[in-house]
């Protein structure tokens, strides 16, 4: 790849992913201006479950597809793997929303906006097959362009019903629309786009065999996605008065996210190659790069919200935020240090490790839901952003000593 077709990737990239992942914090103001705080906390909390059931869809996501580079599994059968998992995020919905005992308003908000992340995480599959063929800037076009034309036509629909609903369901309408569109065409152009009758039972055939052996990947993320969403549920359930709020300030950490999404992406192949070819002093100088530069834009972020974050929040949202400062900070804090552990998920999965990680998660993220369960119901949002941070905090260190041992490992193994 050309030094010129390698900006190009960085710089559509970057857009891309930071239109993604704006759209959700840029909904969620506008649903706080248009509808208010109490609808404000039902979007969000929609779309924190969505979230939940879209990692379920990506199952052993992009990572695994695009480190693929001896191509053992054809496109079609990645492809294939969402489409399966898309029908099994939506029954799922329904059993969740169903056994919650939602009502009937709050149900077809989660449904609507699960359906629109099954949606990308069928793309995500798509894209995949355009970074394998060094088209990522495509990729971040195609993002770019969904972001837009969804976030405007939910804002049109809701300024007119100022029904979230409707809203969510334009959403859903743009992205099929763009992909019919726009990624089928140009991937059909790169690598046959049609599965011919013959394939099919083959193809599921091999969908099936990646989702076996992607599980470890699957449950790792799924368990990561937890250290937040846990203190979520649980203050919804003992303090909806206080949901909207922790929704706007979760918000921050879609940004530090978002930095390390694009960080990140781009080097996932070259970190494949260099660990295909056993360059292991390379590889860990790489990810030792990403570790220093998700720490140092994590805190530049951590001492402007400190210094503007409650004035810019009330500036934006039009709401008083004096009471939540300390949590703020306290929550930024920890989404840095959820960046840093989501930069290591991506390592082992790269490695091929999911040991180490998957118990990490799951018991920490035990002790987490046992202390939500007493904590946020007696103390509300302030002890749900401090356990946050917290176990993040033990995630992180667990896991960095895990990777150090597993490679020095892997690297005495191969001399």
């Amino acid at each position: 790849m050309t030094s010129a077709s390698l900006k190009k990737d960085y710089i559509w990239n970057t857009i891309g992913v930071l239109a993604q992942n704006a759209i959700s914090p840029l909904l969620l103001i506008a649903v706080t201006r248009i509808n208010g705080i109490f609808d404000s906390g039902l979007f969000s909390f929609a779309f924190s479950v969505a979230i939940i059931f879209w990692v379920i869809g990506m199952w052993g996501g992009r990572t695994y597809q695009v480190s693929d580079v001896s191509r053992e599994f054809t496109h079609h059968s990645y492809v294939m793997v969402r489409l399966l998992l898309a029908v099994v995020v939506l029954v799922g919905t329904l059993i969740f929303v169903s056994v919650n005992q939602y009502d009937l308003d709050k149900s077809s908000i989660i449904i609507a906006l699960v359906v629109f992340k099954v949606i990308e995480s069928i793309a995500d599959a798509i894209y995949g097959v355009l970074q394998v063929h060094e088209r990522l800037y495509i990729v971040g076009k195609s993002l770019t362009y969904k972001a837009i034309t969804g976030f405007c036509l939910f804002i049109m629909i809701d300024l007119i019903t100022h029904n979230i609903l409707l809203s969510c369901l334009g959403i859903v309408a743009a992205n099929i629309v763009l992909i019919a569109l726009y990624d089928l065409r140009i991937v059909q152009k790169l690598s046959a786009a049609v599965i011919m009758p013959a394939q099919i039972r083959r193809t599921i055939k091999d969908a099936v065999y990646i989702m076996t052996r992607t599980w470890p990947v699957f449950i790792v993320v799924f368990l990561s996605m937890f250290s937040l969403n846990i203190p979520r549920y649980f203050v919804d359930l003992y303090h909806q008065e206080q949901i909207g709020y922790f929704g706007i300030l979760a918000m921050p950490i879609t940004l530090i996210g978002l930095v390390m999404a694009f960080i990140l992406q781009p080097k996932v192949v070259h970190l494949s190659k260099l660990y295909e070819k056993k360059d292991y002093a390379a590889f860990g100088r790489t990810v030792n790069s990403l570790m220093l530069i998700t720490v140092g834009i994590g805190v530049v972020i951590l001492l402007v919200s400190y210094v503007i974050g409650v004035p810019a929040l009330e500036l934006v949202f039009g709401i008083d935020f004096s009471a939540y400062q300390l949590s703020l900070f306290i929550i930024i804090t920890g989404g840095i240090i959820n960046a840093m552990v989501s930069i290591f998920i991506n390592i082992f999965t790269i490695i091929r490790s999911f040991k180490y990680q998957f118990y990490i998660l799951l018991v920490t993220n035990i002790f987490l839901a046992l202390f939500s369960a007493s904590f946020i119901k007696q103390y509300g949002l302030e002890s749900g952003v401090t356990l946050f941070t917290v176990i993040n905090l033990i995630q992180v260190s667990l896991l960095a000593i895990a990777y150090r041992v597993t490679l020095t490992k892997v690297a005495n193994t191969n001399r």
